[in-house]
């Protein structure tokens, strides 16, 4: 496939120019952070860092609707009821303007989850063959970010139909790689990449500083599987959480929600909300059980889940030997929460008293 040019000068135009035929998120700052917005006429796209926020809500939408519904009673015979349900209309054509490849990564991982195994979730699969893409590589690695421990990289191409590498060349801009047909199609408008600009993308990219070597994780399944009994570790990993559940809400993976029925009269909705489990009342059962009760029940679920069953329920789809995890070590849940529990820790220290490092 042809790579292209994408000016910044002609990226509000071209941003316009794709937003008159589909439904545009793109970055943008809002105070200190960076978020995801649907297009408009003034918007600046904003390139430049990692989103604030994760795609993942492109598709997995933080409320949505599941179903509208109304019943009406028989006037001739009470006891009958017509009841009248409505699924919600076909998902519009999205495309998802400057996240980041750990982004597009999660959206492959929820794949796995919603689409590739059983029952497929409609309406995320609805949305996910509605939805390109465009992916920035990222030029450094943050101190927080541990994408090359999860099989990722700073360029790496899973999940995206456009890769855009940022250049100087060419009065500045980014050097796009279609990696799709659809993506293909997308930049049919673009011109050419230049010689130079490519020359230069491919210097940029063999200078990328080397992180710090990536820690074997091939034991993790086994070494938690070891650890899961000592409540003890676990109080200890997870004693300064305050189950705010900032670091299900960021990740590009965590697909926990909640259904709840909405009504008003003879009619309501049934909506789908995120949840996270993290919280005391996820598990909370109608009888008052909780399987979860503490701070130390919920952490070791949700690095189980990352870290051993999702590897477990989907053997043999990592690369280089090692097992896929649930997580694309994008580092938002370290930098974001507030009393600083760093998952990358957990885990080396579930290598360290599983033996599987």
């Amino acid at each position: 496939m042809v790579m292209k040019f994408l000016a910044a000068s002609a990226l509000p135009d071209i941003a316009a120019a794709w937003a008159r035929d589909v439904r545009l998120l793109a970055p943008v700052r809002e105070g200190q952070a960076v978020v995801y917005r649907p297009w408009a006429p003034d918007m600046r796209p904003f390139l430049g860092r990692t989103p604030t926020t994760s795609a993942k809500e492109a598709l997995l939408p933080q409320t949505e609707d599941l179903l509208t519904y109304a019943y009406r009673k028989d006037a001739d015979d009470l006891t009958r009821t017509e009841v009248f349900v409505a699924e919600p209309l076909p998902p519009e054509p999205t495309l998802v303007l400057g996240c980041r490849p750990c982004d597009a990564r999660g959206r492959a991982l929820l794949d796995r989850v919603l689409v590739e195994r059983g029952a497929a979730d409609s309406l995320y699969a609805a949305k996910r063959g509605a939805t390109l893409f465009v992916t920035v590589a990222c030029e450094s690695m943050k101190n927080t970010c541990f994408c090359h421990w999860t099989g990722g990289g700073p360029a790496s191409e899973d999940g995206s139909d456009v890769l855009l590498f940022a250049v100087a060349a060419d009065g500045g801009g980014h050097v796009a790689k279609p990696l799709t047909p659809e993506g293909e199609r997308l930049l049919a408008a673009l011109p050419e990449a230049s010689a130079q600009a490519r020359d230069e993308m491919a210097d940029r990219l063999a200078r990328m500083p080397e992180p710090a070597p990536a820690p074997d994780l091939s034991g993790a399944p086994e070494a938690f599987l070891k650890a899961f009994d000592d409540l003890d570790f676990w109080t200890d990993q997870s004693a300064r959480c305050l189950s705010c559940g900032i670091c299900t809400f960021l990740c590009p993976t965590c697909s926990c929600f909640n259904i709840t029925d909405e009504a008003s009269g003879m009619k309501g909705r049934r909506i789908r909300t995120w949840d996270t489990c993290m919280s005391a009342l996820y598990t909370l059962e109608g009888s008052g059980h909780n399987p979860r009760p503490s701070r130390a029940h919920r952490l070791r679920n949700r690095v189980g889940h990352k870290f051993c069953y999702h590897p477990q329920e989907y053997p043999g789809q990592g690369r280089g030997g090692q097992p896929e995890f649930s997580c694309t070590g994008c580092g938002r849940c370290i930098k974001s929460c507030p009393v600083s529990v760093d998952i990358r820790r957990v885990v080396l220290d579930i290598l360290e008293k599983g033996g599987g490092q």
